[in-house]
C-alpha cells in the first residue's frame, strides 16, 4: 500500500481517535473547577461525589447498550448522536452552573439539575463514544498487529486528553471560573462537525450484521475483563488519594499539595501517552506480552508508591503506574477482539467500556473510604490486586489463550468461536 492509501486509510481512526481525545479533555477540563464551583453552589463534598458516580453509573449501565447499537445502526450514527448527547450535557450543565453561581435556585433544585445534566445525560452519552471508538477500531483493523496498534492510538488519545484538559481548563479559568465549562461543548461540537463531514458513510448496499450478545463470563472475555478491571482499579486508587498522600506524607500546604499533585500525576499520564503513542506501536508485541509487562510495571510502581519518602520518587511511582497501564490497555481491550467474531464486537465493546467504567464508580468510593483507617491502607489494597494479578496473567488458561503472534490471530478465533464458557 502507498503511503498515500495508508494515511487515506488511517484517517477514519485518527478521527475517531479525536473523539476520544475530545471527551477526555472536556472532561479532565471541567474537573478540577467542580470542586469550587461545587462550593459556589453550597453543594457538600458528598453532594459532588454523587454527581461523579451517578456519571461513571451511567457509563457502566449504558454501555451494552451502545454497543448493541453500533452494530445496528452503524458506527458513524452512534458516534454522532453520542457526540451531541456530550455537548447537550455539557451545555445544559453551563446553563445550569451560570444561573446557579447567582443563587436564583434553591440548592435542592440545583443539584437536581447538575446530576441530570453533568451526570446522566453527559454519562450516558460518554458510554457512547468510549465503546463506539473501540468497535470502529475492531472492525476496521484485522490481524494482531494492526487492532494492537489501532487500540493503543485511542488509548493515546485518551491519555492526551487526561494530560492537556486539566492544563487547558487552569489556563482558562483565569478568563472566569464558568470559561472551561463553556468551552469543553465547543470543542466537541467542532469534533462532531469533524466527524460528521469526514468520518466515511456505511455502504448501504452491504448488509449489517445482526448484533450478537455475549456474556461477561464468556471465556473468551472475562480473563481479559478481570485483568483491565484489576489494572484500573490500582490506577483509579491512587489517581483519587495521591493528593492526600502528597499533603500529608511530604507535609505540605494546600497550595504546594495541588502544585505537587499536577505535577505527580502528569508524570503517569505522560507515561501512558509514551507507552500507547511511541512504544507500543514500534515494538509490536502480541497482546499476552503487553498484559504481562503491563502487570509487572504496575506492581513495581505500587510498591515504590507505597514506601517512596518524597515527591520525586513518587512521581517515579506514578509514572511506572502509568506506563504500566499503557502497555497493559491495549493487550486486554484487543484480546477479545481477536478472539471474538464481527458479530461480537459491538457487544465485547460494551462490555469492556463497562468494566473500564465500573473501576470509576467503585474506587473514588473504596480508595477515600480505606485512605481515612490509614494513609497506606489503600495502596497496599492495590499492591495486593496486582500482585494477584501477576500471578494471574502468567499462569491462568483463560489469559494465555490471548493471541501471542500476529499469525494466530485468525487461527485462535476459529478455535475459540464456538466456545462460550
Amino acid at each position: 500500500m502507498s503511503t498515500g492509501a495508508e494515511a487515506a486509510a488511517r484517517r477514519p481512526i485518527l478521527l475517531v481517535c479525536l473523539a476520544i481525545f475530545g471527551l477526555v479533555a472536556g472532561q479532565q477540563m471541567v474537573n478540577p473547577i467542580l470542586a469550587p464551583l461545587a462550593r459556589e453552589f453550597g453543594f457538600s463534598e458528598l453532594a459532588l461525589g454523587v454527581v461523579w458516580t451517578v456519571s461513571a453509573s451511567g457509563v457502566v449501565l449504558a454501555s451494552p447498550f451502545w454497543g448493541r447499537r453500533t452494530t445496528s445502526w452503524g458506527h458513524r450514527l452512534v458516534l454522532l448522536v453520542a457526540l451531541l448527547g456530550a455537548m447537550t450535557g455539557l451545555l445544559a450543565f453551563a446553563f445550569v452552573a451560570h444561573v446557579g453561581v447567582t443563587g436564583a435556585l434553591a440548592v435542592p433544585l440545583l443539584f437536581t439539575l447538575v446530576l441530570l445534566s453533568r451526570g446522566v445525560v453527559f454519562g450516558f452519552a460518554w458510554a457512547g463514544i468510549g465503546v463506539t471508538a473501540q468497535s470502529y477500531v475492531a472492525d476496521v483493523t484485522s490481524g494482531t498487529d494492526e487492532r494492537v496498534r489501532g487500540m493503543s492510538m485511542l488509548g493515546a488519545a485518551s491519555g492526551l486528553g487526561s494530560a492537556t484538559g486539566p492544563a487547558l481548563g487552569g489556563l482558562l479559568s483565569f478568563a472566569g471560573l464558568l470559561a472551561p465549562i463553556y468551552v469543553a461543548p465547543a470543542i466537541l461540537a467542532v469534533i462532531a462537525v469533524l466527524v460528521w463531514t469526514g468520518l466515511p458513510k456505511p455502504k448501504t448496499h452491504l448488509a449489517r450484521p445482526v448484533s450478537a450478545k455475549i456474556s461477561p463470563f464468556d471465556r473468551r472475555l472475562w480473563p481479559f475483563l478481570a485483568t483491565g478491571f484489576g489494572l484500573s482499579l490500582a490506577f483509579t486508587i491512587v489517581q483519587m488519594t495521591i493528593g492526600f498522600l502528597l499533603q500529608d506524607r511530604l507535609h505540605l500546604t494546600a497550595q504546594e499539595t495541588g502544585r505537587a499533585t499536577g505535577l505527580v500525576m502528569l508524570a503517569g499520564a505522560g507515561a501512558i501517552v509514551f507507552a500507547q503513542a511511541f512504544a507500543v506501536p514500534r515494538l509490536g508485541w502480541a497482546p499476552l506480552r503487553l498484559i504481562r509487562t503491563g502487570a509487572v510495571l504496575m506492581a513495581g510502581g505500587i510498591v515504590v508508591v507505597t514506601v517512596a519518602p518524597s515527591a520525586l520518587l513518587l512521581s517515579v511511582g506514578v509514572a511506572l503506574l502509568g506506563a504500566g497501564l499503557g502497555f497493559g490497555t491495549p493487550g486486554f481491550v484487543s484480546a477479545p477482539t481477536l478472539l471474538t467474531t464481527r458479530e461480537e464486537q459491538g457487544a465485547v465493546a460494551g462490555l469492556i467500556g463497562s468494566t473500564n467504567a465500573l473501576t470509576y464508580t467503585l474506587g473514588p468510593l473504596l480508595a477515600t473510604s480505606l485512605y481515612e483507617i490509614a494513609p497506606t491502607v489503600p495502596y497496599l489494597l492495590a499492591a495486593g490486586v496486582l500482585a494477584v494479578l501477576v500471578v494471574f496473567v502468567f499462569a491462568h488458561p483463560g489469559v494465555r489463550q490471548a493471541p501471542t503472534a500476529a499469525a494466530e490471530s485468525e487461527e485462535t478465533v476459529a478455535a475459540t468461536a464456538t466456545s462460550r464458557r
